[in-house]
């Protein structure tokens, strides 16, 4: 008899944390030894926007012809009572792949967990009577398999043959709705039922690295100064890109002439939904296409600026210039609406903003720098010598981005730098992302005497004792694949 197929799906940021990673392992170890009338499959995608993460795992498993898809996040603990030996926690996807077999319109099937900030709510909703989602009480919860409106994405048995039958894409932008309230609608409005187990409960890995359970919410909850949230960065004035991006979001709905985030945010699925009807791909007019995007551009840029991803990125960019230092003279190339590199001026440095006239990222630049008086500390075209450039979600856009590069190298100073999340980019599905060949763009910045401090940050020194490129080729670790 064939075995059923089942893809453990995990969307995943670049640091996991530790107590995931030794759970899952002994997860894996389980499937294989105490599961073996499965084969398994497993599809890991970096969660740079959840939505294109988790529509790629769905793909990879329709690829496999997998009957069942298990989402889990990178930060769920599924052996949390007892991580020093076998537990039967880890036979809870037995338990959900009962349910499905007894319950054939069952489509989804989760486990419990609870949110990892403010009240430790659990991950369930019902719907109200005014068609709306509401988080269910603890006394909503049974214990035992019970229906549901929506069950958390972070730990979701999906039957593949039903989200085969809804609408695709499954997941879109979480302009209104989360991942997980999407795929749980769609599925009941194509007639399949939503569910999970409230006696399957899985741990969730706090921001500050203790697995939230049942037994210890209620403390987290009571001496948590905030109630146990784990904000996200741009409420929480205590972070510097906090009060950055605030401002920017503030200058931003000023020059868009809009007041709420429901407005925002259907700007930018305006924007997403055009881009697969009108990207001309990377022999088209790209600077018309750019240009003819308008606000909703700007509007795209503050939406994503907003995510969890782009503000600790961002956060990271703005922690390498120290504050109060000498003053920087830089450039920020395809600067886009300049999030951070607009921040550097707030600061007292001069940086040149270059990029497609009439674009409406590039135009709201311009209105900021009149609105916040600093036009003496901006400039619009290329000049030099600068002691950085900013290249952020900038040369995957680009049809030749060496070319670019060798234009911009000899305007940077020795020992300048050039910043750029480039090389850690992992969004291949964006239509947009056409230039995506890391390797030859690093041998480009090599061959420009610009060298990786790490993957962020590249200096330019002159080591003219040496054929550049093909000496510090030779440092290359057959090993480990890292420039030593």
């Amino acid at each position: 008899m064939e075995k059923r197929k089942i893809c453990i799906g995990i969307p995943c940021y670049q640091n996991a944390p530790s107590e995931t990673l030794e759970d899952y392992m002994r997860f894996a170890y389980h499937l294989g030894r105490r599961m073996p009338e499965f084969d398994f499959f497993l599809a890991v995608k970096p969660k740079f926007e959840q939505f294109r993460a988790r529509n790629s795992i769905f793909q990879a498993a329709a690829q496999m012809n997998c009957d069942f898809l298990m989402m889990l996040d990178d930060d769920q603990v599924i052996g949390w009572s007892n991580s020093n030996g076998p537990s039967e926690q880890y036979d809870f996807l037995r338990k959900l792949i009962g349910h499905m077999d007894r319950e054939p319109k069952l489509g989804i099937v989760g486990a419990l967990y609870y949110h990892r900030g403010g009240d430790c709510m659990p991950v369930l909703m019902k719907e109200g009577n005014d068609g709306g989602y509401y988080y269910m009480r603890d006394d909503e919860i049974k214990g035992e398999f019970q229906e549901v409106a929506v069950t958390g994405g972070g730990a979701m048995l999906c039957r593949m043959d039903t989200l085969l039958k809804v609408p695709q894409p499954i997941f879109e932008p979480e302009f209104k709705y989360g991942t997980d309230i999407q795929v749980c609608q769609k599925v009941r409005e194509a007639g399949f039922k939503v569910a999970c187990d409230t006696g399957v409960v899985l741990g969730h890995v706090k921001t500050a690295r203790e697995v939230v359970t049942p037994e210890n919410r209620v403390r987290i909850m009571m001496e948590s100064p905030s109630g146990g949230s784990d904000k996200a960065p741009q409420f929480d004035p205590k972070w510097t890109n906090g009060t950055a991006y605030n401002l920017y979001h503030m200058d931003g709905m000023e020059h868009l002439g809009i007041k709420t985030q429901d407005e925002l945010m259907a700007m930018a699925q305006i924007y997403n939904d055009r881009m697969a009807d009108e990207f001309p791909g990377p022999d088209g007019n790209l600077e018309e296409y750019y240009r003819s995007r308008g606000r909703y551009q700007l509007a795209r840029q503050i939406y994503f600026h907003g995510t969890k991803y782009a503000l600790s990125n961002d956060q990271m960019i703005l922690c390498m210039f120290r504050p109060g230092g000498d003053k920087l003279h830089g450039l920020e190339y395809a600067c886009g609406s300049s999030p951070v590199g607009f921040e550097f001026v707030l600061r007292g440095n001069t940086v040149d903003f270059v990029d497609i006239e009439g674009a409406g990222g590039y135009e709201f630049v311009k209105w900021r720098a009149k609105r916040r008086g600093v036009e003496d500390r901006c400039g619009w075209k290329l000049g030099g010598p600068y002691d950085f450039i900013l290249l952020l979600d900038a040369l995957e856009h680009f049809p030749d981005p060496n070319a670019l590069m060798r234009k911009l190298a000899p305007l940077l100073k020795d020992n300048g730098v050039v910043v750029t999340n480039y090389f850690y980019l992992g969004d291949h599905d964006n239509l947009e992302h056409i230039s995506m060949d890391k390797e030859t763009v690093k041998d480009t910045f090599i061959s420009c005497g610009i060298y990786p401090l790490n993957p962020a940050v590249w200096i330019k020194r002159d080591l003219g004792f040496m054929d550049k490129k093909e000496d510090v080729k030779n440092e290359h670790s057959e090993k480990d694949g890292v420039l030593r």
